[in-house]
């Protein structure tokens, strides 16, 4: 896949963890020979506590992710979006490995290469200049606008890397494979299913989630942290 082509690609999730936090908002955009063909951009129902610090940074409201859709009824869109095209991203792995996740719970495959523009600047900047996007893109004279929403970062980090392509022509671009370990996926068995449902019963929580695509884990931190008097679950 040429340089020229890509998707780019952010995300905007709960936190940080793979293994227990959720995606909150995609944004893509499709790169054919260094033009925006195509964009995809949505909010996600990610069924989970969403903490204040996060939709403060993000701006996105609580009603907002509640009346969303859920990962699993987009996450085919956002594989097929993607097709054969290697992701362009800021620090890619982190994005990668959340839709990954996602994809393979569902049954599909993804399995990517990626440019990583902060691993790029990292390389070519001054040590002085910091590498986040925000620096990294004033350094080449373009202003970032709304920062911490996905379709915005995704373009910005196209357009760093349309920046860092033209003043070094000469540097390897070549997409690198990204190493993703996830852990193994195992639904939730019956018992645990009736026991959580009956602890949101119990307390009277709304939960907008399909109970049936949870894994054994999640339902059960999930019932831990209802036992632990943790009511914030309606979103």
């Amino acid at each position: 896949m040429s340089t020229l082509n890509y998707i780019a690609i952010d995300l905007e999730t709960s936190g940080i963890k793979l293994r227990s936090d959720k995606i909150i908002e995609v944004g893509l955009l499709k790169i054919k020979d260094s033009h925006i063909t195509d964009t995809f951009s949505c909010l996600i129902n990610p069924e989970i506590e969403i903490n204040e610090e996060i939709l403060r940074l993000t701006g996105i409201k609580k009603r907002e992710l509640y009346n969303a859709e859920s990962i699993n009824e987009v996450i085919g869109h956002i594989v097929e979006f993607c097709e054969d095209y290697d992701l362009l991203g800021h620090n890619t792995v982190f994005d990668y490995s959340f839709i990954k996740r996602e994809a393979s719970r569902a049954g599909l495959v993804f399995d990517k290469k990626g440019l990583d523009t902060y691993k790029l600047c990292k390389k070519i900047l001054p040590a002085d200049i910091k590498k986040n996007l925000t620096d990294a893109c004033r350094y080449f004279g373009i202003e970032r606008k709304n920062p911490h929403r996905a379709f915005s970062d995704a373009y910005y980090t196209h357009l760093l890397f349309q920046k860092i392509m033209e003043n070094f022509p000469d540097f390897n671009f070549s997409p690198e494979h990204m190493e993703v370990k996830l852990k193994k996926f195992i639904p939730i068995r019956k018992r645990t299913k009736e026991d959580l449902q009956k602890l949101l019963n119990c307390h009277r929580i709304g939960y907008k989630v399909n109970i049936d695509l949870l894994s054994e884990s999640e339902a059960k931190r999930m019932m831990d942290k209802i036992k632990s008097g943790s009511k914030g679950f309606a979103l």
